[in-house]
């Protein structure tokens, strides 16, 4: 089994893993040159590569993609009984200077919309509930407007998301903060929202209008998180978010259960890869 076939069976799409094998090149390249052998990698290997792809001028977020593909490399080495342990398991360059598409936000500015998010009324405290779970379980309005009260799992800290046209159904774990404040909404809050709007719902969210739906309520819920962070667009962006930021602490597989994705294509869009560095870098080891 080569690293094409290795790469395979993880269920990596064929452009991935085109660009796995060329970024692979680059360190075999450049342990060819320092006259070692793959199974022969040290640790300290690992990091005189990193000083050579620093001192080219290589960004810390492109090292750490290299490194993320030397991982799988190493693993696959470790599959064929090649090597024991992977050398490049625990190196990760620190300080990466994100540069996210689309306006994407980090974890620590996810953390402050929710932190500041303020739960005035019945209305703040319900869109408080919402948030939470776009920004821990990164649900989108169609996902949040078809939750009921049985979905959420409070014994067992859980929270079901069903499945929809475009998106599979799945179980994902509610963070410990979420668990009282879902609690406090579902037997407090929400009923004092239903016999404001005189309605009966089975919807675990519901709007203080008319509306069965909770899309004018997410439409006002935007506009209050614009008035303290105004680099938030739409609620899309936040999701949008807080997956790319699950790509870099969960494989691709795990990722793209927990966003709901059909397909790991759809999920491999959130992949970021710096394609001039890697076009320069093939062009100086394989020249045309």
């Amino acid at each position: 089994m080569d690293f094409r076939k290795y790469l395979e069976k993880q269920q990596f799409s064929h452009q991935t893993i085109k660009g796995y094998l060329k970024v692979n090149e680059l360190l075999l390249a450049w342990l060819k040159e320092e006259g070692i052998k793959p199974e022969n990698t040290r640790y300290a290997d690992m990091l005189a590569y990193i000083r050579f792809a620093g001192n080219k001028g290589h960004s810390k977020r492109y090292i750490n993609e290299q490194l993320t593909v030397a991982r799988h490399y190493f693993n696959y080495l470790i599959k064929t009984g090649k090597i024991k342990d992977n050398v490049a398991t625990n190196i990760h360059v620190q300080g990466v200077s994100r540069r996210l598409p689309h306006d994407l936000l980090d974890e620590e500015t996810l953390q402050h919309i929710f932190d500041n998010y303020p739960e005035k009324g019945i209305t703040g405290k319900r869109n408080k509930v919402i948030l939470g779970m776009v920004v821990y379980q990164g649900l989108n309005t169609e996902e949040l407007g078809k939750l009921e009260p049985e979905h959420v799992q409070l014994r067992d800290g859980k929270l079901y998301v069903p499945g929809g046209r475009r998106s599979n159904s799945r179980l994902l774990p509610l963070a410990a903060h979420q668990v009282l404040q879902i609690q406090e909404y579902i037997q407090k809050t929400r009923p004092l929202i239903l016999d404001v709007s005189e309605k009966e719902s089975d919807k675990l969210f519901v709007s203080n209008g008319g509306s069965e739906r909770i899309n004018n309520a997410i439409t006002k819920m935007l506009k209050t998180i614009q008035s303290y962070a105004p680099q938030v667009k739409s609620m899309k962006q936040l999701r949008m978010s807080v997956i790319t930021f699950w790509l870099e602490k969960f494989n691709l597989r795990e990722v793209q259960y927990m966003a709901g994705h059909r397909y790991v294509s759809s999920t491999e869009r959130y992949l970021l890869t710096n394609l001039d560095d890697l076009q320069n870098d093939l062009n100086e080891y394989h020249p045309l």
